[in-house]
């Protein structure tokens, strides 16, 4: 044979046994040892599958077929979304000096049924347990959060172990065997973690609420109402509402989880909407986003009353909440451009719920594989997401009672120009009404309150000579002299042009309002520097004492300016009590 020949004949003898060792080999699945030194066995990758098809397999058809049973593809304890039950089998041997007590624990409680069978060496399977969320709890069992059953296993023998799974969403199976010790020791601790996260969201919740009642502002509601939600819905995917919540409501037990993802989505696009204020930028989106949660009310309702499926109500849920994210978005960029730094958490936290998000979808897919941290990405990114909220209302409470500190202010400012003397500071004509309005009713012939009715003489004669200006300085600074002049619970107002009023209170008698007439006259009739130049001015001052000549503004007033009237009449500078025959005249 020549050496061309030779070597064609070589090249396909190599090639055809590279395709023969390329060739899957069914060996048989070694057994899992059950021995002394084990107590928690993860079994997946021992696990050997088998579809069931369109005709359902008794447990010794299933085990008549062992041939047909391969490893499992993807991820591992992920089955995906599959339309029917598959068979899942493993062989066990349990050493001689095994002391037993095996559980086997699958930790999904969103699965539906669960058939256990169990076969010895040389026997027909026997029925061990029928697990599952649609299966109904055995009267006087206990709930458990997970679906867990005892295998009965005797020392020194062989076993198949089959199981029978059906899922109407994703079929997630992470089997173990766990020794009965173990089981609750771990149990323990998920119990204390999901109490933990559970008792968070209660504290959030009742904050929350509390808020709302007392700001009367309907985001802290949606809030609260989105943090029961996920909480329930926490609760309900790691098994707990099942075991604590609602052990006896079959219903609930096999269709919380798209129930409460429905109300989840409704309530927290309500919250987007009013944090976000989306009515008041964009009414269009706003709308959008209310329209949105009435839809996935809608769909709950529904899902309810038996119009929707399992997977039609998981699948509208995905739906909303990436139409809620996709309408909320540029609302947020767009106030978050603007200057509003309560997005900003806002932001994070989505970041961070997309990595929980992501996280679930890839499970849903069968493309991740269900270990401790793919199945607590969702509820970590929702208590992170939930705390980035609750710092956002706590910018929007800051907001709020910035708005409100504002809105006081104007109100004061408000008030103060309406009824303050935007010449000298002192209050104007309503100034002077309140506050005598106030004082009046503590009137009494032991504690007199005293109106003085006050007009400048001379006053005319220096504006015109000085010019307004001049004028406007030496009203100024009669008004810090009569300020001066009076007790520090007394008030001055002006009335306008030359004329002032003053209140004084709790007087003992009338010659204690005479005497402090003579001060204000005294105060008055000093000399003024007014614009470089010295003048001068007097004062008349009629007055009237509260109760004995009158109790109400209006009368006080009327009786206070007659007197003052006849002041100027009786040659000015002087003071006059108003409805009293003598009067006390002073020299200029």
């Amino acid at each position: 044979m020549s050496s061309p020949l030779r070597s064609l004949w070589l090249t396909v003898l190599l090639g055809l046994l590279a395709l023969l060792a390329a060739l899957p080999l069914r060996a048989a699945t070694p057994p899992v040892l059950l021995d002394a030194q084990a107590s928690d066995i993860d079994v997946w990758p021992q696990l050997r599958l088998l579809p069931e098809g369109a005709q359902r397999l008794d447990a010794a058809q299933a085990l008549a077929r062992l041939d047909g049973f391969a490893p499992p593809r993807g991820p591992a304890s992920n089955l995906g979304l599959r339309p029917g039950a598959v068979w899942l089998h493993l062989p066990l041997r349990v050493a001689a000096d095994d002391p037993g007590r095996w559980l086997l624990d699958i930790d999904y409680p969103s699965l539906d049924r669960i058939e256990v069978y169990v076969a010895a060496a040389g026997e027909a399977p026997a029925l061990r347990a029928t697990l599952g969320d649609t299966v109904p709890r055995a009267e006087g069992k206990v709930p458990l959060r997970s679906h867990v059953t005892g295998l009965g296993l005797q020392p020194g023998r062989d076993y198949q172990l089959l199981l029978r799974v059906e899922a109407s969403g994703t079929m997630l199976v992470p089997v173990r065997l766990m020794r009965a010790d173990q089981f609750y020791q771990r149990e323990a601790g998920i119990q204390l973690l999901q109490g933990l996260a559970a008792g968070l969201a209660l504290c959030l919740c009742c904050y929350t609420l509390a808020q709302w009642v007392s700001l009367r502002e309907r985001g802290f509601l949606y809030y609260g109402v989105t943090v029961v939600f996920t909480g329930l819905f926490n609760l309900a995917y790691f098994g707990l509402a099942r075991q604590h919540l609602w052990p006896d409501q079959p219903w609930l037990v096999a269709n919380a989880l798209p129930l409460l993802t429905l109300l989840l989505a409704a309530s927290g696009v309500m919250f987007l909407e009013r944090i976000l204020m989306a009515a008041e930028l964009w009414p269009r989106m706003g709308l959008a986003m209310r329209a949105t949660s009435v839809l996935a009310l809608l769909c709950a309702l529904a899902f309810a009353g038996g119009q929707l499926s399992y997977r039609q109500a998981h699948g509208a849920s995905s739906l909303l909440s990436l139409l809620a994210m996709g309408l909320a978005l540029p609302v947020a960029w767009t106030r978050m451009r603007s200057g509003d730094r309560a997005l900003r958490y806002l932001f994070i936290g989505w970041a961070g719920l997309a990595v929980g998000i992501g996280t679930m979808t890839g499970l849903q897919r069968g493309l991740l594989p269900m270990n401790g941290w793919t199945s607590h990405a969702w509820q970590l990114s929702g208590l992170f997401e939930m705390l980035m909220w609750q710092l956002v209302l706590g910018e929007r409470i800051a907001q709020l009672r910035q708005a409100a500190e504002h809105s006081l202010r104007e109100r004061e400012l408000l008030h103060a120009l309406a009824h303050t003397d935007a010449l000298t500071g002192l209050p104007n004509r309503r100034g002077l009404q309140q506050a005598l309005q106030a004082a009046l009713p503590g009137a009494s012939a032991q504690r007199l309150q005293a109106v003085f009715l006050m007009d400048l003489d001379g006053f005319k004669a220096v504006n015109d000579r000085l010019g307004h200006d001049a004028g406007d300085l030496l009203l100024q600074e009669v008004a810090r002299r009569l300020r001066d002049a009076l007790r520090g619970a007394d008030v001055v107002a002006r009335l306008g042009g030359d004329e002032f009023v003053a209140l004084a209170l709790d007087l003992p008698s009338d010659e204690a309002a005479r005497a402090l007439a003579d001060k204000l006259l005294r105060a008055v009739s000093r000399p003024y520097e007014v614009g470089g130049q010295t003048c001068r001015v007097g004062l008349t001052i009629g007055y009237a004492l509260a109760p004995l000549d009158g109790r109400d503004v209006a009368s006080l007033l009327k009786r206070a300016d007659a007197a003052m009237y006849a002041g100027k009449q009786d040659g000015k500078h002087c003071v006059r009590r108003g409805g009293v025959q003598s009067a006390l005249t002073a020299a200029a």
